[in-house]
């Protein structure tokens, strides 16, 4: 039977006390060189991996930061981990990564056990949380943080971004160059989905359209995007613009708009949310609301770990991200400069 290798086989095969080996992990430059040469080729040799539990127990501290996912499919959510995992890197810290499926329950498990793992702070992908979550974060004495949505009682830190806002300025824009009948394809219908059909209802009623919307609980991807075009276009031939919750769904229903023949940008538009890397690789390529979800996560992670070691005192303070647009063919260049100009409007803003 293989047995994990021990902090005192280290010492005996090196020929020093278990102390020393101790010492040489908080401390290598407190052993004599000679000596922390010896140890390291030791411990590669025999692929020793030392406890962090006496540390734990000792400083009160994991060096470690709890990330959870709703989703480890969505590419959207690779750059808040690798905002967040650079970052936590950077500065000494691991990061314990946990998928709550867009589900409130399994957050609140996976919340419980970075918690019992004593991670240093918790770092979450939604607003919304039971009650229980809130409870224990609030309780845990430690720095949170929510990204990407708009928390109305934020547990400590919210960097998020204003997707009502986001997408009523880009309706309101396609519409100010034409466009009488926008369409809001949704997936999933998380909260963020909700968020942006929201302020797509809101831009078509203020200017007196009809809103033709497709829903879907469905995972989004890019055979879900085609689907919903095709049905859209089944439905309601007249329409002439669509946005997209996501990038997977718009990418999908510009395939669909070949299939159909419907010419893109002239006869329909098409604009996705999140300016995914694929979107250069789309025929037209696809033009896209660009979100800052890998610099507002490396934020967020480098003001936590500052609160962890006590440079930042205040652990609550909300702060809204601009979005912008990549640009594409599958909307015109009027279409997009609106956009873009429509965003601009939207400034970022801070509270503490």
């Amino acid at each position: 039977m293989i047995r994990r290798p021990r902090l005192d086989d280290i010492a005996s095969k090196v020929g020093v006390t278990r102390m020393t080996v101790s010492r040489y992990f908080n401390d290598p430059s407190s052993v004599a060189k000679a000596t922390r040469e010896k140890i390291a080729k030791v411990i590669e040799e025999s692929g020793f991996i030392p406890s962090r539990v006496p540390a734990i127990m000792s400083r009160s501290s994991s060096m470690a930061l709890g990330l959870v996912v709703p989703s480890f499919s969505n590419s959207v959510f690779t750059d808040v981990i690798d905002g967040v995992e650079k970052s936590a890197r950077d500065a000494g810290y691991s990061v314990l990564l946990m998928h709550s499926g867009y589900d409130e329950k399994r957050e609140e498990e996976e919340v419980a056990a970075l918690l019992s793992y004593q991670a240093d702070a918790v770092i979450l992908c939604a607003a919304g949380h039971s009650d229980l979550t809130r409870l224990r974060l609030g309780k845990s004495g430690i720095p949170c943080a929510e990204l990407l949505s708009i928390s109305e009682d934020p547990l400590g830190l919210n960097y998020g971004i204003d997707y009502t806002s986001t997408f009523r300025a880009a309706t309101r824009a396609v519409i100010s160059c034409g466009r009488k009948a926008v369409a809001y394809f949704g997936a999933r219908m998380d909260e963020r989905t909700i968020e942006r059909e929201s302020g797509y209802r809101e831009a078509v009623e203020q200017d007196g359209l009809k809103a033709i919307c497709l829903n879907t609980q469905a995972r989004s991807n890019f055979s879900l995007g085609r689907d919903l075009m095709i049905t859209a276009i089944k439905k309601h031939p007249e329409i002439d613009c669509v946005l997209c919750t996501n990038d997977d769904v718009a990418l999908g229903a510009l395939i669909a708009c070949q299939t159909l023949k419907i010419k893109v940008p002239d006869d329909l538009s098409v604009i996705g949310c999140n300016a995914l890397d694929f979107c250069e690789a789309a025929y037209p390529t696809l033009c896209s609301i660009s979100t800052p979800r890998y610099e507002l996560a490396k934020k967020a992670t480098l003001d936590i770990i500052s609160m962890i070691g006590g440079k930042k005192k205040n652990w609550r303070g909300k702060r809204i991200w601009e979005c912008g647009l990549k640009a594409g063919g599958s909307a015109t260049v009027r279409e997009q400069k609106a956009i873009s100009e429509a965003l601009k409007t939207l400034s970022a803003s801070d509270t503490h």
